[in-house]
Order: structure tokens, then sequence, then C-alpha cells
């Protein structure tokens, strides 16, 4: 029910972040940083597919404690994204760029990110709490950075791309919803295909690698399994020189999603035939994926937004609770009992 009001969470998250006041002066801004973990590093690597190719500066996502690389500072804008706001790698290397003079924006559901707003002045996204998971936030943790660069002047005015956006997920919502039958819903399709086995999601460089990060991480937390993700055209360069020798597990065990676009390179395309034909003798199957809308911002969100969904029905034909993520829990829980006992001594 988080997923399939996806259309929703993108207008109201638009507008959250077009709301917001006091944002950093643009002018002299040499450098775009985000910082984030998880669902919100994700975030991160949405939004510069979708902005990077017309952004007149660099832009980077940065998922560790820091330090943060010497070009940060005085003319570089950091958004410090943690749905919780207390995600204790953003925190630290928030610290790092405070320290450092950064212009700072902050984007959470309140925590200590609110909190080092007030206390540093600097704007602050407030979004709703309550989601059943972080990774359910997906579009509250993504269209306010798209909102605030636009605001800032740093990338042209994104309105009609949100517009087309919210449209094309609403048709997607409606084709793979839960009351969907199989036959009719390409979500369900793909969860039989991919459950159960490894899935390697495979996506070009810019909003096809995005998408496929995201679907594989998606797929590690909702259907509790393990996969991974490639991108185009860098693993014809590498990766696929694995492919043959270990047939006898890949065929029965390997699953292949190859994330295609509308608007796509021609050279990239032609790779994806290509792969299709060479892969299907090395994988349990070789399955496509491809975009739907016009805009980047449209094709990029409708991909994540069938992954989301696939990856929620895998769970169920998994036999799991899609919900929880108890590996990740105990693993924040061991982290917070050596920190104390350090502390102690």
């Amino acid at each position: 029910g988080a997923v399939e009001v996806f259309p929703e969470h993108c207008h109201h998250a638009w507008t959250l972040g077009g709301q917001v006041e006091d944002l950093p002066d643009a002018t002299g801004i040499e450098s775009v940083a985000v910082l984030g973990m998880g669902g919100s590093g994700s975030a991160g690597d949405v939004v510069r597919a979708i902005v990077e190719p017309r952004l007149p500066v660099p832009f980077r996502v940065f998922k560790d404690y820091g330090p943060l690389p010497e070009w940060v500072g005085r003319n570089t804008l950091v958004l410090a994204i943690s749905y919780s706001g207390n995600t204790e790698e953003v925190l630290a290397a928030l610290d790092n760029a405070h320290a450092r003079g950064s212009r700072l924006v902050t984007i959470s559901s309140g925590g200590r990110l609110a909190e080092i707003a007030v206390e540093y002045g600097s704007a602050h996204v407030s979004v709703p709490t309550g989601l059943p998971q972080p990774r359910a936030a997906l579009a509250y943790l993504a269209m306010p950075v798209l909102a605030v660069l636009a605001s800032m002047g740093l990338v042209p005015d994104l309105g009609d791309d949100v517009d087309e956006t919210v449209e094309v997920c609403g048709e997607i919502v409606d084709r793979c919803h839960r009351k969907q039958p199989l036959a009719d819903n390409v979500a369900k399709q793909i969860a039989t295909i991919l459950a159960g086995r490894i899935p390697i999601v495979y996506g070009a460089a810019g909003l096809g690698a995005a998408a496929a990060y995201r679907f594989k991480c998606d797929l590690n937390e909702y259907a509790k399994q393990p996969a991974f993700a490639s991108e185009l055209p860098e693993a014809n360069h590498n990766e696929i020189a694995g492919w043959g020798v270990l047939d006898d597990l890949t065929t029965k065990h390997f699953a292949a999603l190859i994330i295609g676009e509308v608007e796509e390179d021609r050279r990239i395309a032609r790779r994806v035939n290509v792969m299709h034909e060479l892969m299907r003798d090395h994988f349990a199957s070789v399955t496509g994926l491809t975009a739907s809308g016009t805009g980047e911002m449209a094709r990029l969100f409708s991909l994540l937004l069938i992954g989301q969904l696939s990856a929620i029905y895998a769970g169920i034909v998994n036999g799991v609770d899609p919900g929880p993520v108890e590996a990740i829990e105990n693993l924040k829980a061991r982290l917070a009992r050596l920190a104390q006992i350090e502390e102690g001594e």
C-alpha cells in the first residue's frame, strides 16, 4: 500500500521541496554533494541521473562517514538526506561539510538532522513520518532535492516533468496493483521469474544504472534475496568474461534482468540486443524491462516503481514478509553496543 501511493508521494514531495525557505545563495556554487545511505543514498543516485546532463557543475553522492574530499567547501551545495534523520554516516559527513563552510540543506522526517538545521540556521525539508520503511520514502527523499535544485536555479524548471511522472506512475500502479492478476501484471510476472534465484540487474549508465542499482537494493530488502547490479557498457568489458565456466550453477540459479530505455543510445540498444542473445545459454532466465514516459524523470521513476512492486511480490513468492529488515536492524544494534563499550573504555 505504501508503494501503490507512490504517484501521490511524488506530487506531495515536489510541493514540499518547492516550499522550503532560507535556501542557500546559489551564486558561485561550483559543486553539489549529496550525503545519504541506503534508500537516501539511492535517492541521490536517482537525482544525479536526472539532473547531471543539464547541471553546470559536478554532482557526486557520498555514502560513508567521510572525510569528504578537499574540493567540498564554501562553494559546495551539500544536501544531507536521512528519512529518520539519525543515520550516523550522514551526520558525520554533515559535520565535516559544516566545518568546511559548505552551503547546507537537510531532508528528513525529524531526528538529529532537523535539530542540526535549527542549530546551523540552514534550510530543512521536513517530510512525513510514519512510512513503514525508509525505502518506501523514495519519492520523499528524491523529489525535494530536485525541487531545491530547481528553486535555486541550478537546473531548469521541472514542473512539467513532475506532472508527467505522476501521470505515468499512476498508470503503472493501475497495471501492477495487487488486485491485478498475474496474467495482466508485469510486476508480478517479473517477481515469479526472479524469486528464488540470484538476479543480476543490468542498466545503461545514467537512468538505467540508477534504476538497476535501486532494483537490486529493493530485491535485497523486500524479497530478502541476494541480488546484484551492473552498469552498461562497462559490464561488457569485464563481467561477461565470467559467463560460461560455472554454467551448472548459473543456468539453474541466476536470472538476468536487462533494463532498456525508450530514448536509449543506439549503440547501447545494440549491446542490449546482443546481450539477450549471448546470455540465454548461461542464465536460468533473461528478461527485459523497458521504461515508460517521455522525459528523463518519468522514465526513471517508472522503472523505480515497477522495481519496488516486483521486489515486494518476489518477497511474497519467497514466503517472507517484505517489510522488516532484521539483518539491518541486528547490525545496527550490534554496532550500537560496540560503540557503548568503546565509550565506556
